[in-house]
């Protein structure tokens, strides 16, 4: 099987320190590693070289070729510009076809928080053999272990049909997708039978998602066929569309392998606070701190020092870019602050 990592996300809500020039999963947040390289050592000893790709815009290839120097250029699906997973993953799977390459393709996110790696690759490697089955899209899905809104999320049943064809236990049939629910109706899935978090992480075979493609979305998949050594003429007539939209939630065969592997998107301030240490009174800081009277803050300073005192349950990001300063609970503004400029 192949892997591919795709890193063209903007990471507009860790903002200041994640910005258009130097987005999240080129930083480091959970260990001296960036998420990109975390992402792409989690792979190399399960697949050979040749067959972990990254998917990216071109113009993070320099920030790419400083952090993962050897990854060669034949490992790198360049994309002309960004424009959401549905364009990427279309790009990737046109190219693998190209070759006359079907063997399963599994896309992953590169910002995303693993802590028993070797149950991961054991869910990944089992969603490669239930990809073989007949126009099988597979997902993996993880058991909510909390209410979260930020997330979207699964309605499955069994299918024991795909169970009887696979050699793969526990296979379930995506029913829907669920966009991100408010808290209420988060905490309400919690305890409803066959819900799980959508983690983003795809396995297909190259030639079913082109179908798939070229059936639900054909936007996106007729400019590829029309400009097939063009891909900034390609991209130029596409629509920007999430693989979600303009795939997933149109087509009949998806499938969902549960998987438990501490998962978790590292997708704004606030999910850090579920894996960086804390103090004792609860805050979690980043570069030169002082705190007095201070509990359960999140705090990232770079090359300069801060002093916090009197506050608690904030949100507190100082660069060169910007200041940040926000009460945890109100952390979702700050993407529609960032969309709108107000």
């Amino acid at each position: 099987m192949k892997i591919v990592i795709m890193a063209g996300g903007k990471g507009t809500r860790f903002w200041p320190r994640s910005n258009d020039d130097l987005p999240k999963q080129f930083l480091p947040f959970l260990s001296e590693q960036t998420l990109i390289q975390e992402t792409a050592n989690r792979f190399r000893d399960f697949v050979p070289a040749s067959r972990l790709f990254i998917a990216l815009p071109r113009h993070y290839l320099p920030l790419l070729k400083e952090q993962l120097p050897d990854f060669s250029p034949n490992q790198l699906i360049v994309e002309p510009r960004q424009n959401d997973t549905a364009a990427c993953i279309a790009l990737t799977v046109f190219r693998f076809l190209q070759t006359g390459d079907d063997e399963p393709v599994a896309f992953v996110p590169s910002d995303q928080y693993i802590a028993d790696k070797e149950a991961f690759l054991a869910a990944v490697s089992a969603a490669a053999d239930v990809a073989l089955l007949p126009d099988a899209i597979v997902t993996l899905g993880v058991r909510p272990n909390r209410a979260e809104p930020g997330f979207g999320y699964l309605s499955t049943t069994p299918d024991p049909d795909a169970g009887q064809a696979s050699s793969v236990s526990g296979i379930l049939r995506v029913a829907r997708f669920l966009e991100k629910p408010d808290e209420k109706r988060a905490q309400q899935l919690m305890n409803e039978p066959g819900i799980y978090w959508n983690s983003g992480i795809l396995v297909c075979r190259p030639e079913t998602m082109a179908r798939c493609i070229q059936s639900c979305e054909p936007a996106i998949w007729n400019p590829l066929l029309q400009n097939p050594s063009d891909p900034d003429a390609a991209y130029a007539d596409m629509p920007r569309l999430s693989i979600d939209y303009a795939v997933l939630e149109k087509a009949k065969t998806i499938y969902c392998l549960p998987v438990n592997c501490g998962w978790d998107d590292i997708g704004s301030w606030g999910s850090l606070l579920r894996h960086l240490p804390a103090d004792p009174s609860g805050n979690v800081i980043q570069g030169e701190v002082d705190l007095m009277d201070a509990a359960r803050n999140l705090v990232f300073v770079d090359d300069r020092k801060a002093v916090i005192i009197g506050v608690s349950d904030l949100i507190v990001t100082l660069t060169s870019n910007g200041l940040l300063i926000c009460p945890k609970s109100e952390e979702p503004w700050l993407k529609k602050w960032l969309s709108t400029g107000k």
